[in-house]
């Protein structure tokens, strides 16, 4: 499994996700939820990526501690980023949406481990 794998897999949860939290829209009449899925899912891939880089320069380079902590904390400001546009626009993004956005690609990494077995 690597990271081309996640990536590609968690297209197919998020279009899932998606499906339900349209559903879930529709039938509430509110579009925020389907639009805070998607954010939670952008934000999600984003961490990814900096997961990825983050690896890969501490394999390459042997980069220091100063440089974990310092993505760490670019992870967790893009987190609260996405958290800040569902709450300061709430009609437009739906928080509980946005919070299950952010599983995608861990459940992803989950279905792929479990399959892999």
């Amino acid at each position: 499994m690597n990271e081309k794998d996640v990536l590609k897999q968690s297209v197919k949860v998020f279009i899932g996700g998606l499906i339900i939290f349209s559903i879930l829209g529709f039938v509430l009449k509110q579009v925020s939820y389907p639009l805070g899925f998607i954010l939670g899912y952008a934000v999600s891939v984003l961490s990814f990526y900096i997961i990825i880089v983050m690896s890969d320069m501490i394999l390459k380079m042997g980069q220091t501690i100063r440089f974990v902590v310092i993505m760490f904390v670019a992870k967790m400001l893009l987190y609260i980023a996405g958290f800040m546009l569902a709450i300061k626009f709430d009609n437009t993004f739906s928080l509980i949406s946005v919070f299950f956005g952010y599983f995608v690609t861990k459940i992803t990494i989950n279905i792929l481990g479990y399959i892999k077995r």
